[in-house]
């Protein structure tokens, strides 16, 4: 991108955000210096050049949430279906619990670059139902085959393709109806699946046996509630892990080439959980996304440098013998080189370029010159966040020398 696509409202905007130290999104890719050998690393990882788990090393403050909302951004742009996981304390996400992990991937899921309000998880169901639709007009598709076993040749009533039922059962109600209640209930459903462990008989009446004229499902309520197929928490979380392939496959089949999970500070496994069975649970979790099963689509996580070590320090400490620790090893890891000295001068140069964008006026030598000496002074800070601290001394600068 140059800056002459960046309309003026939008540099204004873009101000916003780098006042606080923080690279906007959508135009990561204009402010991401340096690091073109890593970066081109990612960029193949995240098209097939690698395994289904990345973790990338940084220290904080250096970077690891920049590149992580530029994956995405990547991600987007080539077609997947993405969603980004903050975990830390303020989030009410555990990697420990599945079900609250689902949650949060559902309610980030994100298949465009537009933004606005609109609910990512809907926007997402109503796309993969519009697919199904028009797959019934060409029987001769790879993805009219794969839609007509996913609904019974578009009876509802069972799925030979989806192995979670209770995505199934929430996938049907999405697509028989446009009733806004029963929507509405779909998307707190799937969004906090925790908060519905008990509430199986509202489930059943409101997205089975009140929509019978838009489908006959087979069995009986008691059979779906002794089958557990409006639980997602039952059987060590299979459900959970089954929806996500399950939706992996329905992007594609629509269309996309999949989805990706991103996690950002992933370190809440160590610092924000504090039974040890939860942590062991949670690197459990973490394993099993690296595995590829069931889960086939890529996930990158957040971490420092000492992330691993930590880990295993961790277990020994609390006499974990049995624990398998060869899967640390066996982790793929990408390790980011910190911003030079010059990186940040290129950075602020951009930086200065949207602020001349943003109210139309040309930069000074002395301002330059000033924002130089600031930039330079950050970059030899000992500070973990002194990229973060040079692009407020930036715009500081620019903002105090705006022609009045």
């Amino acid at each position: 991108m140059k800056i002459d696509a960046i309309a003026p409202k939008q540099a204004a905007k873009i101000l916003e955000a780098l006042r606080v130290g923080i690279p906007p999104a959508g135009y990561l890719e204009f402010f991401t210096v340096g690091r073109n050998d890593q970066i081109e690393r990612l960029n193949s990882h995240l098209t097939g050049g690698g395994g289904y788990a990345l973790l990338l090393k940084a220290n904080y403050g250096s970077g690891k949430s920049h590149l992580l909302q530029m994956i995405r951004e990547k991600a987007v742009a080539t077609q997947f279906a993405t969603s980004l996981v903050i975990l830390d304390a303020n989030s009410g996400v555990r990697f420990n619990r599945m079900d609250q992990i689902l949650g949060a991937i559902l309610q980030n899921l994100r298949i465009d670059n537009n933004g606005g309000s609109s609910n990512g998880l809907a926007r997402t169901l109503d796309f993969l139902a519009d697919s199904a639709e028009r797959a019934k007009s060409n029987s001769n598709t790879k993805s009219y085959r794969f839609w007509a076993e996913v609904t019974n040749n578009w009876k509802w009533d069972s799925s030979a393709k989806l192995m979670s039922p209770a995505l199934f059962v929430a996938f049907r109600a999405w697509a028989a109806t446009k009733s806004q209640p029963v929507r509405d209930l779909i998307i707190d459903w799937l969004s906090f699946p925790a908060n519905y462990r008990t509430q199986r008989k509202k489930l059943y009446r409101a997205l089975v046996s009140d929509l019978n004229t838009h489908f006959r499902d087979p069995r009986s309520d008691y059979q779906i509630y002794s089958d557990g197929v409006v639980s997602f928490h039952t059987s060590q979380y299979k459900s959970c892990w089954n929806a996500l392939e399950d939706i992996n496959q329905m992007c594609s089949a629509a269309g996309l080439k999949g989805m990706v999970i991103l996690f950002d500070e992933f370190e809440d496994v160590l610092t924000n959980i504090t039974n040890i069975n939860h942590k062991e649970a949670a690197f459990g979790n973490l394993f099993r996304f690296v595995s590829g099963d069931p889960f086939t689509g890529k996930t990158f996580y957040a971490v420092t440098p000492s992330f691993i070590q930590r880990c295993v320090n961790l277990l020994i400490t609390n006499n974990r013998w049995n624990f398998d620790y060869g899967q640390f090893d066996n982790l793929e890891t990408f390790e980011m080189s910190p911003l030079s000295e010059q990186n940040l001068l290129d950075l602020a140069e951009r930086i200065a370029a949207v602020h001349e964008r943003a109210y139309s006026y040309n930069i000074t030598p002395n301002t330059k010159a000033k924002i130089k000496r600031k930039v330079i002074e950050a970059a030899k800070s000992v500070v973990q966040d002194r990229a973060r601290q040079a692009i407020k001394q930036a715009v500081g600068v620019l903002d105090d020398d705006l022609p009045k």
